[in-house]
């Protein structure tokens, strides 16, 4: 198959509900398609009919009813051979959404699934498994649940528990060592005080560990750097504000932990693709 590559960006995809990255959506027909990778992770569950799916430079796999596919963030991929193929995706970008799937790093088997870093000169296939139908069914139902929910509360149920039954079931060879890090003690620091001064010496000193190594860990844990992480809960919580009250952009910038403006506007733009302005003016 001809390599042509697109790019799907969160923008389009979450274009309904940015500040809330959680989509799941049943593609019936799935197609054939192009090399792709996205700005977000994606699980596929095969529904029905047959198919070959190919990730990276792999050679295509076959798929049917059961499967459960795991594509990373920047991950290359393709359907080369579709038979009556029916999927569904659930995509969403796991550092910008609640803190309450904190209590699943501690399972080896959802860090070595949906945290792992893949690196495409290993030619290493993404994650596969195949489930019993009973377990299929079930999530099958969870996923629609999910698909028809219009509460974010509802919809972060739904998900939590899809990847929670994922992680009982799907088989891994050897479960990875968990890094000595109190993930926990970390981010609920950083949650209570995003809004202050903070800096990577005062995350170092919280956890007792050299900037490197908290870099390392963090990573593992969580799929982005500390730094990273503390950005993105500053930025939900001005998107927040932007959509909920008047305040000045200023008051938003800094009750968000932001000190001057120019950062902030580069920020929010980078993440959001749209100004502070624009955002709040088509809220």
């Amino acid at each position: 198959m001809e390599r042509h590559f697109y790019y799907k960006n969160a923008q389009r995809v979450f274009k309904h509900d940015p500040v809330f990255p959680l989509l799941a959506k049943r593609q019936d027909p799935q197609d054939i398609t192009h090399w792709h990778e996205h700005e977000f992770c994606e699980c596929i569950f095969v529904l029905s009919g047959k198919g070959m799916h190919q990730s990276e430079k792999n050679m295509p796999v076959p798929i049917q009813r059961g499967d459960v596919l795991f594509i990373p963030i920047g991950g290359h991929h393709a359907y080369t051979q579709v038979e009556d193929l029916s999927v569904f995706n659930l995509l969403f970008y796991t550092p910008r959404l609640p803190s309450v799937l904190l209590e699943l790093y501690s399972s080896s088997v959802y860090k070595q699934i949906f945290l792992k870093k893949f690196d495409p000169k290993e030619n290493e296939d993404f994650p596969q498994t195949h489930l019993e139908e009973k377990v299929f069914s079930e999530l099958e139902t969870l996923l629609d649940f999910l698909a028809n929910s219009d509460s974010h509360c509802c919809k972060m149920g739904m998900f939590v528990a899809i990847l929670g039954r994922l992680c009982e079931v799907w088989e891994i060879p050897e479960p990875e060592k968990l890094p000595p890090l109190d993930i926990l003690k970390l981010t609920a620091f950083m949650q209570q005080n995003f809004h202050k001064d903070l800096a990577m010496s005062d995350l170092c000193r919280l956890a007792a560990m050299s900037s490197a190594t908290l870099q390392r860990h963090f990573r593992a844990a969580l799929g982005v750097p500390p730094m990273t992480y503390l950005r993105n809960l500053r930025l939900s919580h001005a998107a927040e504000l932007l959509l909920n009250t008047d305040l000045e952009l200023n008051e938003v910038a800094e009750l968000s932990g932001f000190k001057q403006m120019p950062p902030f506007f580069r920020a929010f733009k980078k993440c959001y693709h749209l100004t502070p302005f624009e955002y709040r003016s088509r809220k």
